[in-house]
């Protein structure tokens, strides 16, 4: 039996076509009410039927650089768990290669459209309003991601793809904790302000990565 094809070769890149793996899950996530279960479903769903189109920017570790467009097959043992986490396709990376996961803008703004695009403009320009105080300005902080029980999956799977990507950045666990809550608050995910139960989840996650 011929071996099916899983990608072409995608050139040339064009970078304002593509967003990346991240802003795509996180755009279904958004349209989903923010339910991870079927955000896994329904974005594996969309690539396998080619509603949308994945690809990928793999870095070799001499610097080369080479971009794929994948087929729907490709995505058949793929899970895609986390916005950072594309799993089930490790064996076609070669060592040392770091691999970028994007999905095609033209597709996914059709099918999930960008939350500013989608609010329609008013007819008339609203009064003006008095400038805030600066006391008032400081109370108007935006909120912070909504607690859930789902972190501890979360940070795992953000290790994991340190472990991947950036192994360098597991060797010190007190900065490793810096970033995890840097990235998670950019994420707008949820992560303990109390950094004690994230730097010992890492601690007990370090153990079996490095």
């Amino acid at each position: 039996m011929a071996q099916r094809k899983l990608w072409r070769t995608a050139n040339p890149w064009v970078l304002h076509e593509w967003a990346t793996m991240k802003e795509a899950w996180l755009r279904v996530h958004a349209a989903l009410s923010e339910n991870m279960k079927l955000t896994r479903r329904d974005l594996k769903a969309h690539l396998l039927a080619k509603r949308l189109v994945g690809a990928a920017r793999i870095i070799a570790p001499d610097g080369s650089e080479r971009c794929i467009i994948f087929e729907p097959a490709f995505w058949e043992p793929v899970e895609l768990p986390y916005a950072w986490l594309v799993s089930g396709c490790e064996k076609h990376a070669s060592e040392g290669e770091a691999w970028y996961f994007f999905v095609r803008r033209r597709e996914l703004d059709k099918h999930y459209p960008r939350a500013e695009a989608a609010t329609p403009s008013l007819p008339v320009t609203p009064p003006a309003e008095p400038s805030p105080s600066a006391d008032q300005r400081q109370q108007r902080h935006r909120p912070g991601p909504k607690p859930t029980d789902d972190w501890p999956i979360e940070l795992a799977a953000a290790v994991i793809r340190k472990a991947l990507h950036d192994p360098k950045a597991l060797e010190n666990v007190d900065a490793l904790v810096e970033t995890m809550q840097t990235e998670f608050g950019k994420a707008e995910l949820f992560l303990p302000r109390d950094t004690k139960p994230v730097r010992a989840l890492l601690l007990r996650l370090l153990k079996h990565v490095r």
